[in-house]
This record gives structure tokens, C-alpha cells and sequence, in this order.
């Protein structure tokens, strides 16, 4: 039992019908899971980070929808004449213990100190903190699962979880080609 080949369990499975199916279906999804960056590395270190400056919304929801105010808030700026720096968001609620549709955020963009914001939009300075860092370079669908991932298994090693609120900063790359680096930071264990 134990002994026996895929061909025992599965007579009809014949090697070049599969090729066909593998070059056209899971290796395109390998490609595309690449070029987003699914195969970066995540780099975590421990360092002092802000002061950040931020124009935001409030966000209640589901944090797979801060993406879409960001539009909104990029156009608030620029109609004012205010350049937005990266997309910068700041979550509250740990998923793992807050249901989705009461998680709380702000979700924006960083801006110079001292800037004057228009009133659909609000401002606040995050000060200078010892925290906990995640980088990698993915699309911004991919990024956050990877750094988190990688945040979780590495405060789990000391016996410890990931404390909220978590800072996120998206830079983007400016070409198609080459995904954004997305920064995650905690509170420092």
C-alpha cells in the first residue's frame, strides 16, 4: 500500500496531458505571484520611528477597504495644492479580536508639518516611538498577508503577539514593474 506509485491510485493520469494544463494555468499564476513580490524576503528590525505627519479619514470597516478612500483623500490634497507623500494608514483594531465590520482606522497620506488640510479631512502628527519593523516589496493586495505573517511568526518565537495599533506606509515604486515597498510597524515587544 504504501509502496505504490501515483500511477497505482491514479491509472488515467498521463504525464504530457498534464504539461499542457501546468504551462498554461499554474505557471502563469507562479509568474504573476513573482512579479507581485510573493517570493521577497521580509525584513524585520527593531528601531525608533517618526515623527510622521498625516492627513486622514476615519475608516470603520473592514480593513480590506482602506484602499479605497485613498483616492478620496489624494484628490482632497491636491485640489488644495497640497503634494500627499505616501499612503500611510494607522489600524486600531487587532482583526483577530474585533469583528471586520468594527475595526477602526485612519487611512492617508503622509504630509509636510505644519500643513493646513481642507475640512474633509483631518490632521494629526504620530510622535517619535521604539517599534518593531516589517519591509517587503509586494503589491499592495500581497504585501500586508506577507508582513504581517512574518510579524506574527517572529514576536510568536518569544511567546508574544502582535499589539495594535499597527502603522502601515506604502511607497510606491512609480513603475508597473516593480512593486511598492509596504512598512509595518508595532509596538516594540
Amino acid at each position: 500500500m504504501f509502496g505504490c506509485t501515483a500511477r497505482h491510485w491514479f491509472p488515467e493520469l498521463n504525464l504530457k496531458r498534464l504539461l499542457p494544463f501546468l504551462l498554461a494555468f499554474v505557471l502563469p499564476l507562479v509568474v504573476v505571484y513573482a512579479w507581485w513580490g510573493g517570493f521577497n524576503p521580509v525584513d524585520i528590525e527593531q528601531a525608533v520611528r517618526g515623527p510622521y505627519t498625516y492627513a486622514y479619514v476615519e475608516h470603520t470597516g473592514d480593513y480590506a477597504k482602506l484602499a479605497d478612500q485613498l483616492p478620496r483623500v489624494r484628490a482632497a490634497l491636491e485640489r488644495a495644492g497640497i503634494r500627499p507623500g505616501d499612503a500611510f494608514s494607522v489600524l486600531y483594531s487587532h482583526p483577530d479580536v474585533v469583528a471586520r465590520s468594527d475595526r477602526r482606522a485612519r487611512v492617508g497620506y503622509l504630509v509636510a508639518p505644519g500643513t493646513a488640510v481642507p475640512p474633509s479631512l483631518q490632521i494629526d502628527t504620530l510622535p517619535a516611538r521604539p517599534v518593531l519593523i516589517a519591509r517587503v516589496r509586494a503589491a499592495m493586495l500581497l504585501a500586508p498577508s506577507r508582513a504581517y505573517q512574518a510579524l506574527d511568526a517572529y514576536l510568536r518565537e518569544d511567546g508574544k503577539s502582535i499589539a495594535m495599533p499597527a502603522v502601515e506606509i506604502y511607497a510606491a515604486s512609480g513603475s508597473v514593474l516593480r512593486p511598492g515597498l509596504l512598512t509595518v510597524e508595532v509596538a516594540s515587544p
